[in-house]
């Protein structure tokens, strides 16, 4: 798969979470949203094959979607829309030719203006 195709896979099932934020994708010419919002972010990604006649090739990575809410307003909106999306994104969900490994929600963090959780949802394509 190629990886724009696993990014819109993921991009159009966070989408359909009732009430989803607006999603903004890297690199993308774009002011900040009013918050909250979400950042699709790929992480990383490998092309392995265990075969020696490389004909058994699959794809799997990392991607991060970044809740983002308001500075100083509390933890728990970020947290639980943070929980909503890992629980979109649930072991051995498949959708699109994407299978989830696993979805964690890791440790929020403030930036200069927002509070910032991570979602990381490790797939194989």
């Amino acid at each position: 798969m190629k990886p724009s195709a696993i990014q819109h896979a993921i991009g159009r099932r966070l989408a359909a979470i009732p009430g989803a934020p607006i999603i903004v994708v890297p690199n993308e010419t774009t002011t900040a949203p009013a918050v909250p919002y979400l950042i699709l972010q790929p992480r990383s990604r490998a092309d392995l094959d265990p075969t020696l006649a490389g004909s058994d090739g699959y794809t799997e990575g990392s991607t991060i979607v970044m809740v983002v809410v308001a500075l100083n307003s509390r933890t728990t909106a970020a947290d639980d829309l943070a929980a909503e999306i890992k629980a979109a994104f649930p072991k051995a969900a498949r959708f699109e030719g994407v299978t989830v490994r696993q979805s964690s929600v890791l440790t929020g963090y403030p930036d200069a203006v927002s509070w910032r959780v991570p979602v990381q949802i490790d797939w194989i394509a």
